[in-house]
């Protein structure tokens, strides 16, 4: 069976060969290969297939013509059966969408998915901001910090989506001295994230965060938050000014409770 199969592929046609090869026997394949009328309408087919070994992804990635073909690159440093050292080899022509794909294969060695994220990180800064929205959506969490490097508020509220994200990484951003105030404001009506209360203390520890952002957590502030706001240096004044008056309207409830009891 297994030698017919190899014959059979070795005369196949360039259609049959097309329907076969994406899920086709290593035998099927190593016929394929061999078969005059397999060719580049059939890389990225026979790349597709699981059982593709490691010789054959050899021998097509020895082959300069097809090596040229961006797909076929691709189709390699994906394909698990592939050594590491050619995924590698091939890893730095990748566009930024499969780079970040190969980071979150988890049958990918970790030697290459590391390789991935350091080559990731560098694309960032090359990256329009129409890309790097795209990618905060989709974006691992080794790739947070390199997004928010310039602090774009649109990269920032798109990133603000990604769940993934943790408190963490957003109260960096809110502490961020370079942060504009559209890129707080985007953290601050954030439905996910304005709610938290590391959060909140941050962006009101920011002179740069807008005015209502910050009045609209000072109700929702314990006693020593407010404290907290109010002795802090670079609170903007009508922010210190409404935390006392919050601060003192409920002392004076606290002493009309104490006048009553």
């Amino acid at each position: 069976m297994s030698a017919q199969q190899f014959l059979e592929a070795k005369s196949a046609g360039s259609s049959e060969l097309r329907l076969r090869l994406p899920r086709g026997s290593v035998e099927y394949l190593e016929g394929a290969v061999q078969n005059p009328n397999f060719g580049e309408p059939h890389l990225e087919l026979v790349l597709s297939n699981p059982a593709l070994p490691a010789g054959l992804i050899q021998g097509i990635a020895s082959q300069k013509q097809w090596l040229a073909l961006y797909e076929v690159k691709r189709g390699i440093v994906a394909h698990r059966n592939t050594s590491r050292a050619l995924k590698l080899n091939l890893l730095h022509f990748l566009r930024w969408r499969d780079l970040a794909r190969v980071l979150e294969d988890r049958l990918q060695p970790p030697p290459v998915r590391r390789a991935a994220e350091t080559l990731l990180r560098k694309r960032v800064e090359e990256m329009s901001v129409g890309e790097k929205i795209a990618l905060a959506r989709i974006a691992a969490p080794g790739i947070f910090s390199a997004l928010t490097t310039d602090l774009h508020p649109d990269v920032i509220g798109t990133l603000l989506t990604n769940p993934r994200l943790t408190e963490e990484e957003v109260v960096a951003v809110c502490a961020e001295e370079r942060a504009s105030p559209a890129a707080l404001l985007a953290v601050g009506t954030s439905s996910r994230w304005s709610a938290h209360q590391p959060v909140r203390m941050s962006l009101l520890r920011n002179p740069r965060t807008p005015a209502k952002v910050c009045l609209g957590f000072l109700d929702s502030l314990p006693a020593a938050d407010l404290k907290e706001v109010i002795a802090a240096s670079t609170t903007p004044r009508l922010v210190r000014a409404t935390a006392r008056q919050i601060l003192k309207a409920r002392e004076n409830v606290v002493d009309r409770k104490k006048v009553v009891s």
